[in-house]
């Protein structure tokens, strides 16, 4: 990737914010173990920032549930993709003060892992994973 990346990570609980420019995939994957089975978020940003197409991606967590979006920018708007299973039912589930139905979140840490990477090597995410 030519871009560079940003690390944003926070953990609740404990007042910790960490900053990292430029990461390698090994911190990124050590931030996102820190958040495993925790209550906090991280965002890796793609700098600078473009005008079209992917912008960042984030992770909300509490109580082992995960929600995962992806901003980008098309012409004429921007859209939020985000990890949808349509097997699961409607039950909302809280996460970081906000209310999100059961079928946007998931409990599947190596998923979220994977996601991530993805990320970090191209810069997007397949619209499979992330619709």
């Amino acid at each position: 990737m030519k871009t560079e990346l940003e690390a944003e990570f926070y953990l609740s609980g404990r007042s910790s914010f960490t900053r990292v420019r430029r990461p390698e995939w090994t911190d990124v994957e050590e931030l996102l173990e820190k958040l495993k089975d925790k209550q906090g978020s991280m965002r890796l940003v793609i700098l600078p920032e473009s005008d079209i197409g992917p912008v960042n991606i984030d992770i909300s967590t509490e109580n082992g549930f995960y929600l995962i979006t992806l901003l980008e920018y098309s012409e004429n708007s921007s859209d939020v993709r985000s990890y949808w299973d349509t097997s699961k039912g409607n039950n909302k589930i809280i996460v970081l003060g906000n209310y999100w139905p059961e079928c946007q979140l998931t409990k599947d840490f190596s998923l979220v892992v994977s996601i991530f990477k993805e990320f970090f090597e191209t810069g997007n995410v397949s619209m499979d994973l992330l619709n």
